[in-house]
């Protein structure tokens, strides 16, 4: 088989191509185990400091007994938990951001100044347990992760305050958080509640609905967050300097009541709030660039081989395999210089890096300024729409098709003269 036979050649390339997707793999596989490293880091951080919060607050429950009697006359008592959500909640949240660095690693935490405010209203509470002997009454609120607690708070009940104490009186509501004992009578259906925090927390930062009608200001800033949950922001305003959010959330639009004895209810999954979304990182960028790998070398590898095919000058398939190792290093670079600088400069110096190594040594093995030129030209564009599309993001695939399809007609307009039988025939070659 001569080297001028078109039909080896394209056998070759394809053999190569396929070669070349191995350390394209390697580098994907490097980019998880460096971003696995990243996630360490966070957690290592995450230790000393808090977790995702959920804020939830306050659940009132009243513990009471009776005594009742049996057919035969044999007395018992009978305990119950009756449990009443708050008839107006709101939070009004701070939200202030914090960078720390572990290593070559950043990451984002927060410090939330919360207000807690709000009513009970226990006339259905009194009633439920009439003629029951109250044993103690005390309100919980709910802390993911009570690390994150910087500030010995206390609780003004009815304008009197009372102390905090650590860990729940029941799980039969919240998973975790603090509890206050305080009083409540017949005589008084009303009792309204205020309470500061001062929370640690990393990432998200998340509220309950329990009140009847339950109203939540954040604002931050944080110029990048990211509203999640069971409810959207009823109003937000994102700018350069900051975020304001605001949710109003009533009892309607939750799956839990009012009032209840003893049944436990799933109020977890009503949870909203905001993350502060870190810009996709330099890891997420890398891994999205690196599946645009196969595309780049296919493109690339065809430029050549329409120059083989218009200008008459061959390219070894050995100088084929080293662009493309050229072409795969530029993931390598990418994922290095990103750790370190920002990933829109990473990309410029690493494709220029590639761009101009390939060019000088197309240039010294075709001894042509044009050819030279022209691939310079050609991976510009590529690197270039591949760069593009990375930052379309919601438009991406719709850009990448239509791209690919604007090369393809190329192609097929600069290749619809040429009479593929005699090229593939060994023969006429």
């Amino acid at each position: 088989m001569k080297k001028e036979s078109i039909t080896l050649r394209i056998i070759l390339i394809a053999a190569i191509i396929l070669i070349l997707l191995i350390p394209l793999f390697m580098i994907q596989s490097l980019i998880e185990e460096r971003q696995a490293f990243r996630d360490e880091a966070i957690r290592e951080v995450s230790k000393g400091w808090a977790g995702n919060q959920i804020v939830s607050g306050p659940v009132l429950s009243v513990l009471s007994s009776k005594e009742e009697k049996t057919n035969d006359g044999k007395t018992y008592i009978t305990n119950l938990q009756t449990n009443l959500l708050p008839e107006i909640l709101n939070y009004d949240v701070e939200l202030v951001p914090e960078k720390r660095s572990l290593g070559i690693y950043e990451i984002v935490l927060y410090r939330a100044k919360i207000k807690l405010s709000g009513a009970f209203k226990t006339e259905d509470l009194n009633k439920a347990i009439k003629g029951r002997k109250i044993q103690e009454t005390f309100v919980s609120f709910n802390l993911s992760d009570l690390r994150g607690m910087q500030k010995d708070s206390q609780l003004k009940w009815n304008e009197l305050n009372h102390n905090l104490i650590a860990g729940l009186k029941s799980n039969n509501v919240l998973n975790n958080g603090f509890h206050s004992v305080v009083p409540i009578d017949e005589k008084n259906n009303l009792y309204s509640f205020e309470m500061d925090l001062l929370v640690n927390g990393l990432d998200n930062l998340e509220f309950l609905p329990i009140g009847k009608t339950t109203d939540v200001t954040v604002k931050s800033i944080w110029n990048n967050p990211s509203f999640a949950g069971a409810y959207l922001p009823t109003s937000r305003k994102v700018t350069e300097t900051g975020f304001t959010a605001s949710w109003t959330v009533n009892y309607f639009n939750r799956a839990f009541p009012q009032l209840w004895n003893e049944n436990a209810y799933r109020v977890f999954p009503s949870a909203f709030g905001v993350k502060l979304l870190v810009p996709v990182d330099e890891y997420q960028k890398t891994m999205r660039t690196s599946k645009y790998g196969i595309m780049i070398i296919v493109l690339t590898f065809l430029s050549f081989f329409m120059i083989e095919l218009f200008g008459k000058k061959a390219i070894h398939p050995i100088q084929y395999l080293l662009i493309g190792l050229t072409l795969i290093i530029f993931y390598s670079l990418l994922l290095a210089i990103s750790e370190y600088l920002s990933f829109d400069i990473s990309y410029l110096i690493s494709a220029l890096l590639v761009i101009l190594l390939i060019s000088f040594y197309v240039l010294s093995v075709y001894k042509s300024s044009r050819i030279g030129a022209v691939i310079f030209s050609a991976l510009a564009v590529f690197y270039g729409l591949m760069y593009t599309i990375l930052q379309l993001q919601d438009y991406s695939l719709l850009a990448g098709n239509i791209a690919l399809f604007v090369l393809l007609a190329s192609v097929m307009f600069f290749t619809r003269k040429i009479n593929w039988f005699d090229v593939l025939n060994p023969k006429t070659n």
